[in-house]
């Protein structure tokens, strides 16, 4: 083993990953120098590999051309995935399908296709446009040269050329770079290669590897959206190699053999990491799960099963949470949507112009319930005001229900919004134009996970908006009087919080426990106890959190 492994540098394979057969395009002719050196050097036949062949097992080069089979063109596929997206966990429907045929077709290189990858959406949203732009510069060097950037004049000239050309020309400049084409070549997926001495790297770049690479079975995405590397490069010092928790050194280390052990961390039953959530946290009480909602957009390329979760998603919102029989169902819109007869917006459309949505909330309602309903389902938001929902009242008065949906969808502020293919969401997060007594009147809309909103027929916010103040039922911005649950401190037993610490199982059991401790109210304490006896745990101790 080696001792990188230390410090989380691990590979699944033996050695570099590399793969080639006859590609079908035509010779491209050569646009820049890094271009005509591998052409070059592909016409002479040299062998283009690591400076250093010790990162290679038994002295063998990384030049190894892989036979034209499934097994070899799969090993290249994951391990191009693992490199450029930084370990990252890549479901199906995030796969670039259309590279991965090219390159299995043979019209792309490994090289083209790691091109492809870096300059995918997927590569972008988690590297580019959520993260810093020295974050996203040492990623990129990281995931295309495998090593980080050596000083700070390396670090400010792509961000330079990241200001003036954008994230494809970054990606460009360091693919066709001459670096990149003596080391990987045509066929070699890149690779980690500074926990080895190669030529031209200093000694400083082992640490800074350290401390991006970070462990085994984390991804780069889940490590922040701050550089790493921005304090040790201006400063021109070395950052504290920070080794992984899991990791111990064994025996071994001291004798010179560098053998590393892996042992588990023992959890400390007082360090404060609980496994549940406290019941009144601000959002997951109100039934609201998390700050930033999840969003649906259509995107071009969308398979079938995505097409149907967006319609799930669209259900689930214009319905507010219902449990829909399939006759309850708009089929029609449904097929024209996923044949693409349909936008996003007008598949909202059909479903709030839909006879089931006036069964609902319109039929059975009050006015006022109706218009506040139309504005959380297609706004996503409440009234803001008494003169807003009386606008709405006139509208479905004189005009009638046709024309009261159409004036949310055909409205500036759900074309700005939304636009036409993102699936309307509850805008919990606080925007420009909107006061602060928004939020409380949407949470009073916000029935809960498990809640329809065709369960109550009379208004929520009449009163409020009436009166511009806090909506009735309301303590706090935080409690809710229908939502009371464990608070520090209650006379209440049941409304109490309770810390249950639980000892690890022995071996040899049906089921593994791990020593935890779990945060919960008084109410729910003989479910949690159920729960922690069924899989054998022992509970050590239970005290009242205060």
């Amino acid at each position: 083993m080696s001792a990188s492994q230390g410090f989380g540098a691990a590979s699944l394979n033996d050695g570099p990953v590399s793969f080639s057969r006859n590609r079908n395009g035509a010779k491209k002719p050569a646009l820049s120098n890094g271009e005509f050196l591998r052409q070059s050097c592909n016409t002479m036949k040299i062998a283009i590999g690591p400076r250093n062949h010790e990162d290679c097992p038994h002295g063998v080069t990384a030049q190894r051309y892989a036979p034209d089979d499934a097994s070899a063109l799969a090993t290249a596929i994951n391990a191009a995935y693992r490199q450029v997206y930084g370990n990252a966990h890549v479901m199906d429907n995030e796969r670039s399908s259309s590279l991965e045929a090219q390159f299995g077709n043979g019209e792309l290189t490994v090289r083209d296709f790691v091109r492809g990858l870096a300059k995918s959406s997927f590569y972008r949203a988690r590297f580019f446009e959520g993260v810093a732009p020295q974050r996203g510069i040492e990623l990129n060097i990281k995931h295309l040269l495998g090593r980080p950037p050596v000083d700070q004049s390396e670090m400010s000239a792509h961000i330079s050329l990241l200001a003036s050309g954008g994230h494809d020309a970054v990606i460009d400049f360091i693919v066709d770079s001459a670096e990149y084409a003596e080391v990987f070549g045509d066929d070699v997926v890149p690779y980690t290669r500074s926990f080895t001495s190669a030529a031209g790297i200093p000694n400083s770049s082992f640490a800074n590897m350290a401390a991006l690479e970070r462990g085994f079975a984390i991804s780069d995405s889940a490590v922040g959206a701050r550089s790493q590397l921005s304090n040790a490069l201006a400063r021109g010092t070395t950052p504290f190699i920070q080794v992984p928790s899991g990791v111990r050194a064994g025996g071994g280390v001291s004798s010179g053999s560098g053998a590393v052990t892996f042992t588990p961390k023992k959890r400390v039953s007082s360090d404060g990491m609980d496994f549940t959530p406290i019941r009144n946290d601000s959002y997951v009480g109100f039934g609201l799960g998390q700050r930033e909602q999840e969003i649906f957009q259509r995107c071009p390329g969308d398979t079938a099963d995505t097409i149907n979760g967006l319609i799930r998603a669209t259900y689930r919102q214009v319905m507010g949470n219902p449990h829909l029989m399939e006759s309850e169902r708009a089929m029609s819109a449904e097929s024209k949507f996923a044949e693409g007869y349909l936008s996003t917006r007008e598949l909202v459309r059909a479903l709030a112009l839909s006879p089931e949505y006036s069964r609902r909330f319109f039929e059975t309602n009050a006015p006022y319930r109706f218009v506040e309903l139309n504005f959380k389902h297609l706004l996503g938001r409440a009234p803001v005001s008494q003169a807003e929902l009386s606008e709405h009242i006139q509208i479905l008065a004189n005009d009638g229900y046709e024309a009261e949906i159409n004036s949310y969808l055909d409205s500036a502020e759900y074309q700005s919004t939304f636009g036409e293919d993102t699936v309307p969401y509850m805008r919990i997060l606080s925007e420009q134009g909107r006061s602060q007594l928004a939020f409380n009147r949407h949470l009073s809309l916000a029935e809960g996970f498990a809640a329809s909103d065709a369960v109550g027929n009379s208004s929520s916010l009449v009163t409020s908006v009436a009166t511009n103040s806090v909506p009735s039922g309301w303590r706090t911005t935080t409690v809710r009087i229908n939502r009371n649950s464990a608070v520090a401190g209650s006379p209440s037993a049941t409304t109490k919080r309770f810390r249950i610490v639980v000892e690890a199982q022995s071996r040899g059991g049906r089921q593994r426990t791990p020593n935890a401790s779990y945060l919960v109210s008084g109410k729910d304490m003989s479910t949690q106890m159920k729960y922690i006896h069924g899989r054998g745990g022992r509970i050590v101790s239970i005290t009242e959190v205060m």
